[in-house]
């Protein structure tokens, strides 16, 4: 019976004990941080939409306009962006297009400044704000911007012909509101020529440049008018009306007086270019005798038509040529050229020519009692074998005898 007793009361002992230990247990658990087992709920605190007016457009132009908002209450919640939305349709929204506010006042105005818009187009706006709560917008208001300033193309004064080509001097006096993407001339036989007919767009859109046409048909009617083509149009500037010039006749004759092979080949193939260059861009008739002459220490010509050509090589290219054939059209040999040049040419077209193809209103073309220049090819070490001195020489022979120079 004892030990029946002993027995129960140390089992109750462990029961004891067991449950101190469970107590324990769930004791030190609870010890912790309360928030790794019990969530409360975050008290609303995000407050409610701003509110807000759109003031009415100002400083309306073709491309750009501003438009002042103005917060009235902030919704108790920190703003952290204003702008304004527009658009060609009504009730312009945050997602689609937006200008965020440049200048903010501590008043509550802020301001958003347009940019890159269509001339000539009725747009809407609201002014917005964002705060914690969301987007809010303001009153809806609309403008119509201003049409848009086309771009002022103008020709140069002085335009040069020749019998397969025509110079010109483009100027674009005025940008205007609209982008340009491309701009040139444009040219036909028939008024009002069109991009659709023959243009020359340049590379780069410039403020200047000049513009060659080539392949012409000679004595024939141009028009030509500027253009700029936009996103939307093609604009043109003023029309010009222009011919080209009668096709030249310059020919030669060529005795080889016992020339070799080589100076034959080189004295022909400089006055074959020389007439080419004459030809092309004067309306000189004339044939001329050209003659080999090893006594003449470089060459020379008169009036008559006798060209002699010497047996030094440097002397016997093109630019000697052209040099010779001037003296035989009446350069330096005859009495018209005397009366004509004192010190300066006193014509007035070869100076426009010179003006115009050189880009320098103040060129004049000068000389002695001989010879003119520039681009009067005055010896070997001028002649450097370029396209555009020998067009000059014979541009400036075709202005001298547009001034009164004869060549007969």
């Amino acid at each position: 019976m004892f030990f029946r007793k002993l027995i129960k009361q140390k089992n109750m002992k462990k029961s004891i004990d067991l449950f101190l230990l469970l107590l324990f247990v769930i004791c030190s658990c609870s010890s912790g941080s309360s928030s790794e087992i019990v969530e409360t709920e975050e008290p609303d605190n995000l407050g409610e939409l701003a509110t807000l007016k759109t003031n009415e457009a100002e400083e309306i132009a073709a491309k750009q306009a501003v438009v002042w908002g103005v917060l009235q209450d902030n919704g108790g919640t920190s703003v952290f962006e204003r702008g304004v939305c527009y658009g060609t349709t009504a009730n312009p929204v945050y997602e689609g297009t937006k200008k965020i506010a440049s200048v903010t006042k501590g008043s509550g105005e802020f301001k958003a400044e347009l940019a890159n818009l269509e001339g000539g187009t009725l747009y809407y706006a609201r002014a917005y704000v964002v705060n914690k709560k969301g987007v809010a917008y303001g009153n809806q208001i609309s403008f119509k911007t201003k049409d848009a300033a086309s771009p002022l193309l103008v020709l140069g004064t002085i335009k040069v012909a020749g019998a397969h080509d025509l110079f010109f001097d483009v100027e674009l006096k005025e940008q205007g509101d609209l982008i340009i993407q491309e701009i040139g001339l444009v040219y036909n036989t028939v008024k009002e020529p069109t991009v659709a007919n023959n243009k020359i767009a340049r590379s780069t859109v410039e403020s200047k440049f000049k513009q060659r046409i080539s392949s012409l048909t000679p004595e024939t009617l141009y028009y030509v008018r500027p253009y700029a083509a936009t996103p939307s149009k093609v604009l043109y500037g003023e029309e010009f009306v222009i011919s080209t010039i009668k096709k030249g006749n310059f020919t030669y004759s060529f005795n080889q007086n016992g020339a070799d092979a080589a100076t034959v080949t080189r004295i022909k193939a400089a006055f074959d270019l020389a007439t080419t260059y004459y030809n092309n861009f004067t309306s000189i008739v004339k044939h001329v005798t050209v003659n080999y002459s090893p006594g003449t220490p470089t060459a020379d010509a008169n009036f008559s038509g006798w060209i002699n050509m010497g047996a030094n090589s440097s002397y016997q290219k093109a630019g000697t040529a052209m040099h010779e054939m001037a003296h035989a059209v009446g350069v330096g040999q005859h009495s018209k050229y005397t009366e004509l040049m004192k010190t300066t040419w006193q014509g007035k077209r070869a100076n426009e020519i010179l003006q115009m193809m050189t880009n320098n209103p103040a060129a004049v073309v000068k000389g002695d009692g001989m010879h003119f220049w520039p681009y009067g090819v005055n010896g070997a070490h001028e002649d450097d074998g370029s396209d555009f001195l020998y067009m000059m020489n014979a541009l400036i022979l075709q202005g001298m005898k547009t001034d009164g120079l004869p060549s007969n």
